[in-house]
């Protein structure tokens, strides 16, 4: 084993299990706390002919890096969180919309519902299935995680990934369903 290994495993022998826990109270959240610290000692793997530092500089640099790291999720956290409320909101405001009108009348509205139909059945499956959980089913992202044994993170990551593609996928319907909303008021 190199030198550079030998050295690595030694660093990470030494303060995986104290870094896990420093992680820990930051995020409260054990698969989290686990993707940070493996996140942190991937980046120190990269940088160990770079990092010219002594055994307490190092320790020091990991604490750092775990506790930036940690901050930075907790900030995504809640930015994803606001974000989710507000597509929460506009789907509410949608539903609304939709059933104070006919919509059966309504010339776009079968174009909007197949295209929908369509764009949804190209979803990867897990996508789908969270997106269909939280948005026909009405259920919270902890619930879906929950029921799909997943991380409440990772079931924000199925519903961004799927309002994307979604998005990209209905840009053509974007003028009829302007035309729908400009008719309705």
């Amino acid at each position: 084993m190199s030198d550079q290994k030998v050295r690595f495993k030694k660093i990470f022998d030494d303060n995986y299990r104290r870094l896990l826990f420093h992680a820990l109270r930051f995020v409260q959240n054990d698969e989290d706390a686990e993707d940070i610290v493996a996140d942190v000692f991937a980046d120190l793997w990269h940088r160990m002919d770079s990092l010219d530092l002594e055994v307490g500089g190092i320790v020091a640099y990991l604490y750092r890096a775990v506790s930036s790291r940690a901050l930075n999720v907790l900030r995504h956290r809640n930015v994803a969180a606001v974000r989710i409320e507000t597509l929460e909101a506009i789907n509410d405001r949608c539903i609304e919309f939709v059933d104070s009108h006919n919509m059966e009348d309504d010339v776009f509205s079968s174009d909007i519902r197949e295209g929908l139909t369509r764009a949804m059945r190209e979803l990867p499956d897990k996508c789908r299935e969270v997106f269909i959980l939280s948005y026909v089913n009405g259920l919270k992202s902890k619930e879906i995680a929950d029921a799909m044994d997943i991380s409440v993170r990772t079931v924000e990551a199925h519903i961004y990934k799927a309002l994307r593609l979604l998005r990209e996928k209905l840009k053509y319907l974007t003028m009829s369903l302007l035309a729908l909303f400009l008719t309705g008021l």
